[in-house]
């Protein structure tokens, strides 16, 4: 349940700051009467608004691997003996270049079933499809490193 908290947590922080970036980066929208003059009438003074940005999908991406994966991977992604709830492990450097040179597809069936066996737990329940797919973006760009 404190997973779940502390991922909420993160997503709710993303949020806000997404949306505060946002509202930021919005011109005030100018006073203007209401006549019929002015109504569907654009001026050439008339500013136009430039589209709302995204929030950044590596950093969200980055977000879901710091709370997710970094226990386990490092937040560098090499891995190495850790211990996770009372059992020691012995998590894969996911930046090697056998590692690089597994298919997306593979990853993405890595983290959503995990290997319960060797430690690592399956987040099909916890993470959407778009969530894994960023972090297998976001591992892409470990690899790069």
């Amino acid at each position: 349940m404190e997973f779940k908290m502390n991922q909420f947590k993160v997503f709710a922080i993303v949020f806000a700051a997404a949306l505060f970036a946002i509202a930021c980066g919005q011109s005030a929208t100018p006073n203007v009467s209401n006549t019929t003059a002015n109504v569907n009438k654009p001026s050439a003074s008339t500013p136009v608004a430039a589209p709302t940005a995204q929030p950044d999908e590596m950093a969200v991406a980055k977000d879901l691997y710091s709370v997710n994966c970094a226990v386990c991977h490092k937040e560098s992604g090499k891995g190495g003996k850790v211990t996770v709830e009372g059992r020691t492990i012995n998590p894969d450097d996911i930046t090697t270049a056998k590692m690089a040179a597994k298919p997306d597809e593979k990853f993405y069936q890595y983290i959503a079933e995990g290997f319960p066996e060797d430690g690592m737990p399956a987040f099909k329940a916890k993470l959407s499809d778009a969530e894994i797919k960023a972090l297998i973006k976001y591992v892409r760009s470990l690899q790069k490193s």
